[in-house]
């Protein structure tokens, strides 16, 4: 390592003159980081722009959901204090309902018994064996007590029972299911514990004439999912329509959701470029304050993403799925195919300045339900089979299928460019190095290293002549001051 002097000899300021030799060498390192700064910028603005797709795409993928784009609602009338009933996504029809009796489980319960003191024996004599509680074996240990026996049957979950032990009433085992199926209790604990088993018996019921038994008083019929309350009484009625109420918000939520990946894509397109203004350098930052390094930096990083071709193709692409139509076989009347649009479900979009958002009129979209319930799932839940398995959509896909596809699609070009994850939100998710910028980067970094060891050289060569300099110009001056003091 070179001693820098300080010119004290010749009278300059070195570490100056070296200052500005080296600024002008720096140039170009100063061109390459600004360089590197600019793409960093641009591949967040593209990491921004990724995120906010795959939150989109969740949204779609909850809306492709039947009970999304086909939400049931049932209405109970008559004796509602019989039964209660929710609808799923393939609920339909009417029902009508009158419960003879509900399912109960079977028991098994000690008929006789005599008070024993807390922690008795599980078995008199006290030995250890094995029995058998419905599908699981217990393992009951010499001088086993009743209650560890009682915890190691709930523990088990193959038994099947609930076991509750009084030491004043005796042992309850309840099976966990009901309805009349068998129910296996170990001859040993029934003779133990003088159990006496009561047997399970299903519901009975009658559903639109038909004579029914059901197992629980849980069960399903035509999608419409039923709980017994109480038998007897009069006959309850349940129908199943669609949710409309339910329709018009989730397909607002949708409208909401496209909008805004929709603003945010036309915000990266549209930001204004300011090109005079470059990411500043450590030497510039050091000249400002605080306040004017943050508003330079605030138009040096505007426009990264201006007219950006990606995401313009991905805004056309979404544009043209919204108004194309979907096929549902639907003809004129001159026999040419009628796609199902948008607007007839109360869907448009507004004026030029808006960049296609879309507008969503509830009363429309409820009245295009009640003439057609399935208009829903036809425009927004069809799928065509032929391109399923592929980024490609044509007429027959639904308006989900076409987003999705033309996002998967975006993600991965932005994948490909960027290295930006194609399935998190996450702001800060890694990027992929393998990607074009990545590499772009990765070939900055090594040219600004070769760079900076080259000016490191250079600034260290100067100084070496520099200090050649001075050490001559001090050998002169004492020779001079020897001949001098020689002469007087």
């Amino acid at each position: 390592m070179v001693t820098r002097i300080s010119g004290l000899a010749s009278g300059m300021d070195i570490d100056a003159m070296v200052k500005k030799l080296m600024t002008a060498e720096r140039i170009p390192l100063d061109k390459l980081n600004q360089q590197k700064q600019l793409m960093e910028w641009k591949r967040e603005n593209y990491r921004e722009s990724s995120t906010k797709i795959v939150s989109f795409q969740d949204k779609l993928t909850s809306l492709t959901r039947s009970a999304a784009i086909n939400p049931q609602k049932v209405t109970v009338t008559g004796n509602s204090d019989a039964l209660s009933a929710t609808a799923s996504s393939s609920a339909s029809g009417v029902l009508d309902i009158s419960v003879t009796s509900l399912a109960t489980a079977a028991k098994s319960v000690s008929s006789t018994w005599t008070e024993k003191a807390s922690s008795g024996l599980a078995f008199a004599d006290g030995a250890a064996r094995t029995v058998q509680v419905g599908s699981a074996t217990i393992d009951v240990d010499a001088n086993e007590t009743i209650e560890s026996f009682v915890k190691k049957i709930n523990d088990n979950s193959k038994t099947g029972v609930t076991a509750l032990y009084d030491a004043k009433s005796g042992l309850s085992l309840t099976s966990k299911t009901t309805g009349s199926q068998a129910f296996t209790i170990d001859s040993q604990i029934n003779s133990a514990f003088s159990l006496a088993l009561t047997n399970g018996t299903d519901a009975v019921l009658k559903v639109n004439g038909l004579d029914v038994t059901k197992s629980s008083n849980n069960f399903t019929i035509n999608g419409v999912d039923i709980t017994l309350k109480t038998a007897g009484g009069a006959a309850t009625r349940i129908e199943a329509t669609k949710d409309t109420d339910k329709i018009v918000e989730n397909i607002q939520s949708f409208v909401d959701a496209y909008n805004d990946v929709l603003a945010t894509l036309n915000s990266k397109v549209g930001e204004e470029r300011y090109k005079k203004y470059a990411p500043l350098t450590t030497e510039q930052k050091a000249g400002m304050s605080d306040d004017e390094v943050k508003l330079w930096t605030t138009k040096a990083k505007s426009g990264m993403l201006r007219n950006d071709a990606m995401l313009q193709d991905t805004l056309s692409e979404m544009r043209n799925a919204m108004i194309q139509g979907v096929d549902i076989g639907r003809v004129d009347a001159d026999g040419k195919n009628k796609p199902l649009m948008m607007s007839e479900l109360g869907i448009t979009t507004g004026t030029y300045a808006t960049k296609g958002k879309l507008i969503l009129d509830a009363d429309k979209l409820r009245a295009a339900v009640e003439k057609d319930p399935d208009v829903i799932s036809n425009f927004f839940g069809k799928q065509d089979p032929s391109t399923a398995l592929t980024n490609k959509y044509t007429q027959q896909d639904g308006v989900l299928a076409k987003l999705k596809k033309i996002s998967n699609a975006s993600l991965q070009k932005m994948a490909d460019t960027a290295g930006t994850s194609k399935v998190s939100s996450d702001l800060t998710a890694a990027f992929l190095s393998t990607s074009s910028m990545g590499e772009q980067l990765s070939s900055l970094d090594r040219r600004i290293s070769d760079m900076t060891s080259r000016l490191t050289l250079m600034e260290t060569n100067y100084y070496k002549k520099f200090t050649a300099m001075e050490t001559s110009i001090n050998k002169y001056n004492s020779t001079s001051s020897s001949l001098t003091s020689m002469l007087s």
